[in-house]
């Protein structure tokens, strides 16, 4: 379970307690920032000049994850539904109760019959009817919505097992939303549950990421994501033919630091590959904006290139609008009733003191935003545990 919700919630403890906790810290010397003037505001529609862009723009939209959240928030805002339930502390008692003996599966792993999806598999009547004989009273499927990105309209494989996710649909890799809720329906009616997951650190390259990188709306917002301005274009590398982005040397990322960018190396770099990823910071390509301006950005991403990093703090809050509305997309749209936070220990990041790294691992605004999802899931009647 989730750690206890009484160090956060009290007074002004969300994150605005992170806030003065900054306040607070002793200043440090910090290079200039950018001039804003240089720096477009994010564009919210496409102006006449780049009409041509505006369909696919409108195509992206409906298929963001930050898009679809906004509309299923607004099914729950200001209905008592959400004040019927004790919130504000872990209850894994109840949670055990609810299932203590669970079943785990890994859908590409999952071996089917010929012709079968594997939604189809795993909710199977006679599977749930045996687990009620053995005592199994929930499952855990793993991550099972689309995951991958979009390049034109075409969607891409995963590159990392599902967990770069970029929609609330079932993956129809593993059958349909509709198969989902069978399952659901199954296993209910033998006493048991279903366990998902939501991903609060990262998403894949899907419509959120497409267009944040063509400045729209509050898109960027979501990831920790810079634009460069041009007169610095010559620290970043080429993009190659075929690729959307291209990782970062660790000589860039100190230099974009020292430009007043980005908060610089972290203390260490999952997935290094050598050539491949060298650090957690990539560059996009040159892409042309819904106001008609061409910007290259930087992004963070502590796992694989195809995994943008939420940024938690960013004055739109377009990430935590978004992985609270999976979470009740989950919940009530899906029937699940504990959720995995994966990954959750990388929700907060800040420029190191000094010369040193930056301070991405053990931090205060993880606490606090894992206390929120959990919070909010409590009240909907669900659990939360940490990976």
């Amino acid at each position: 379970m989730t750690i206890r919700l009484r160090h956060v919630l009290p007074g002004l403890a969300t994150i605005l307690s992170v806030l003065t906790l900054a306040c607070q810290s002793t200043p440090t010397a910090r290079p200039p920032a950018p001039a804003p003037a240089d720096i477009a505001a994010p564009a919210s529609a496409p102006p006449a000049g780049v009409a041509p862009q505006a369909a696919y723009v409108r195509w992206l939209v409906e298929r963001s994850m930050l898009h679809q959240a906004e509309l299923t928030a607004r099914q729950y805002s200001g209905q008592g539904r959400l004040w019927q339930r004790p919130y504000a502390e872990p209850q894994p008692r109840a949670a055990s109760a609810l299932a203590s003996v669970w079943f785990t599966a890994y859908p590409p792993s999952h071996i089917t019959r010929p012709g079968e999806s594997v939604l189809r598999s795993l909710g199977d009547p006679n599977l749930w009817r045996i687990f009620q004989e053995i005592g199994v009273t929930g499952m855990h499927t793993g991550p099972m919505k689309r995951a991958g990105g979009i390049r034109g309209r075409e969607y891409t494989p995963t590159v990392d097992g599902n967990f770069d996710r970029i929609s609330t649909d079932i993956d129809p890799r593993f059958g349909s939303d509709e198969e989902y809720r069978s399952m659901v329906r199954h296993a209910r009616q033998n006493g048991a549950v279903i366990i998902g997951d939501i991903i609060p650190g990262h998403s894949g390259k899907g419509a959120d990421f497409r267009l944040a990188e063509r400045g729209y709306g509050d898109y960027p917002g979501l990831y920790h994501m810079v634009e460069i301005r041009p007169i610095d274009w010559g620290v970043l590398p080429p993009v190659p033919a075929g690729k959307d982005s291209i990782n970062l040397e660790p000589e860039a990322v100190d230099e974009l630091k020292a430009r007043g960018y980005i908060v610089g190396r972290l203390p260490r770099t999952i997935f290094y590959e050598k050539g491949v990823k060298e650090t957690d910071w990539s560059a996009t390509d040159a892409v042309t904006g819904v106001d008609g301006k061409t910007r290259r950005w930087v992004y963070l991403h502590y796992f694989k290139e195809g995994q943008p990093s939420f940024n938690w703090l960013d004055p739109t809050f377009a990430a935590p609008r978004l992985v609270t509305g999976d979470a009740l997309h989950s919940l009530d749209t899906l029937g699940e009733r504990m959720l995995r936070l994966d990954a959750n220990g990388f929700l907060g990041i800040e420029v190191g003191s000094g010369n040193g790294p930056a301070w991405s691992e053990g931090h205060p605004l993880s606490v606090t935003a894992n206390e929120l999802i959990a919070g909010l899931v409590r009240k909907l009647g669900g659990f939360t545990f940490q990976e």
